[in-house]
């Protein structure tokens, strides 16, 4: 169970991140939370995670009484969820097997354990064949998948998606969305940030859109359209051509948004029309995580 109470978070430099947010996840919810860059988003997902504490309100998670909980609770509070990041933060000198060992690990979990979730997580995530290759060697897909099956290692109850698909393609985009969704079928409660509208709108979700650090909805995907046409993230039109190098709007500032996103949408749909279509080139700047400590 998820819990805001009136949670407000102003920044030493005065920043109003969060004004006055209360809400209620229950376990077993897949929850979409949208919102433009400074919607307030971020501070969501730090408070969620205890790396920041409410300047006002309480939030209770798993139990945990986040305002209260002391710094060396922190890291167990932490082991009752998963984490899946945009840029998947991989360790590259390790397997892709190891890579997911590794979260078992650094709790001291034996090995005959390890070598027992390893196999199934990687099984589900759909990448068994993958276990003794290296970061580089994989997709950006499958490395969001690897990221995720790290997530799943401890058999975490809640999982946090912060920006899930920023670094792979519509197809693949749909596809982790789809994970997340069988996960969420299994009685795993997941949170999944973003921008991407037009991908929420393809699952029939609770949506929450965050603007100005505010809630200006809380519902059903089916009932957030409006919402979501006039949140800020619909003028973020740089997103919406980052996904594939063919929807880039041309240096004409008389370029048509709607063409782009039709476009977008397009191939949205044509992966849903063709069961056997294969993944586009992810292009990923690995070197955000060359000198990355892990």
């Amino acid at each position: 169970m998820i819990e805001f109470k009136h949670v407000s978070k102003v920044y030493d430099n005065g920043t109003h991140a969060l004004d006055d947010v209360s809400i209620h996840i229950d376990d077993g919810e897949f929850v979409f939370v949208v919102g433009a860059s400074g919607a307030g988003k971020s501070t969501f997902l730090k408070l969620m995670m205890r790396e920041e504490v409410p300047s006002s309100g309480s939030i209770h998670i798993n139990n945990y009484n986040l305002g209260e909980l002391k710094k060396r609770k922190i890291p167990y509070f932490r082991r009752s969820m998963g984490i899946v990041f945009q840029d998947f933060r991989l360790i590259p000198t390790m397997t892709v097997y190891d890579n997911v060992a590794f979260a078992m690990r650094v709790i001291g979990t034996k090995e005959a354990q390890i070598r027992k979730r390893v196999t199934y997580v990687l099984n589900l995530v759909g990448l068994s064949a993958k276990a003794r290759n290296y970061p580089q060697e994989l997709s950006g897909g499958e490395q969001q998948r690897v990221a995720l099956a790290r997530a799943l290692s401890n058999n975490a109850k809640l999982i946090i998606a912060d920006e899930p698909t920023g670094n792979v393609d519509p197809q693949m985009s749909l596809e982790i969305v789809e994970l997340l969704t069988r996960l969420n079928e299994g009685g795993t409660t997941v949170i999944m940030v973003t921008h991407e509208h037009e991908l929420v709108r393809q699952f029939d979700r609770r949506v929450i859109i965050l603007e100005n650090g505010r809630v200006v909805h809380d519902g059903s995907s089916k009932d957030s359209d409006e919402a979501l046409q006039s949140s800020q993230g619909h003028l973020d039109r740089a997103h919406i051509d980052s996904f594939d190098p063919t929807f880039a709007i041309t240096n004409d500032n008389s370029a048509s948004l709607d063409k782009s996103i039709n476009k977008f949408n397009n191939s949205l749909q044509k992966k849903t029309d063709d069961d056997s279509a294969v993944d586009f080139t992810v292009y990923v700047d690995k070197s955000k995580n060359k000198n990355e400590k892990q």
